[in-house]
């Protein structure tokens, strides 16, 4: 008796430190905060990879905020015509921005600065790269379209969303591991850039897999080669950059930051209401349909933070190999 007693106190001593550990590790609501409406900016058009994260993982997060909130989409610039508007705006939790590569890359290049103007609040996915063509493309595999680049340097054009973007990186990147000379096309938004491969205008589509799959499906894209350590089981006949002796696993990364100097206790609870989010039915299911589920994606304030810091590096690295930048 007195031993089953010991082992009952036990267990629920555990049960209470246990939940006095997660209770102690939320953050508070911050007092007066927030009050009105948030805006969340992002630097890609709608209908994009990054805009249907956003809106997808605002909708459970409208529950907990309890205010409204206003998704603006503003292109241009490489992202940084979305960056100036966000750094205009006062540090206070009220604008949000949708960080991803670009603002790395924009630092990269002088053209903005990341370690002094945003500060992290999470990182939610990250993402598959893959390369398309049109169904009616002579390219049957992505060995016939390294034949032909040989075969007409400078002639293969492939696209994606902004200049010195990270489709670019990745599009140059396996250009340079495959010996070959392409010609890289960008577009402001997404959907451009699908209506130019199937238009036939552009050869070779570089894209995340859930924005299209309804294309894939209907059979007017098709996908040639995947970014990834392993092949991925909804599409298991694509072989891997890796398998093909190009080990290329990069992938587009989403997640949010607010500028520099909002308060911490604003940018932890916002960190635990995104958390709380993106573990919600709704987002995950929407996730699940995009194909954005395939990889572990989540990074809080600090852990994103440093991961920026190693993005940065690997990314000046790729530019000054390809000749972007001068090796210091």
């Amino acid at each position: 008796m007195k031993r089953n007693l010991m082992v009952t106190f036990l267990v629920v001593t555990l049960v209470i430190l246990c939940l006095m550990a997660f209770a102690w590790s939320q953050a508070s609501k911050p007092k007066d905060y927030p009050t009105r409406a948030i805006e969340v900016v992002v630097q890609y058009g709608a209908g994009g990879g990054s805009d249907i994260f956003v809106r997808s993982l605002m909708m459970p997060a409208r529950r907990d905020l309890k205010v409204p909130i206003n998704v603006t989409n503003l292109t241009g610039g490489a992202g940084v015509k979305a960056s100036t508007y966000v750094l205009s705006q006062p540090a206070d939790g009220y604008t949000i921005y949708n960080f991803s590569p670009e603002q790395l890359i924009n630092t990269i290049f002088g053209r903005e600065n990341y370690k002094e103007e945003f500060a992290p609040l999470c990182n939610v996915q990250q993402d598959l790269s893959m390369f398309y063509v049109r169904a009616e493309s002579p390219f049957k595999t992505i060995k016939d379209v390294i034949k032909y680049a040989k075969e007409n340097p400078g002639k293969l054009q492939f696209t994606g969303t902004t200049a010195a973007s990270p489709d670019e990186v990745i599009i140059m990147l396996f250009a340079k591991k495959a010996g070959i000379k392409v010609k890289y096309i960008p577009f402001d938004a997404a959907p451009e850039t699908h209506a130019a491969v199937l238009g036939g205008h552009i050869d070779l589509l570089h894209e995340e897999p859930g924005v299209i799959m309804s294309l894939i499906e209907a059979k007017k894209l098709r996908p040639l080669i995947i970014f990834t350590e392993k092949r991925v089981e909804k599409f298991s006949d694509v072989p891997t950059g890796r398998e093909l002796g190009y080990d290329i696993t990069m992938g587009r990364w989403r997640g949010l930051c607010v500028k520099k100097g909002t308060p911490p206790e604003i940018v932890n609870y916002l960190a635990d209401v995104f958390k709380k989010a993106a573990n919600h039915s709704s987002y995950k299911a929407i996730a699940h349909a995009s194909l954005l589920d395939l990889r572990e994606g989540w990074k809080g304030p600090a852990e994103y933070g440093k991961f920026w810091d190693e993005e940065y590096a690997n990314y000046k690295e790729i530019f000054e190999e390809l000749g972007y930048l001068k090796k210091k």
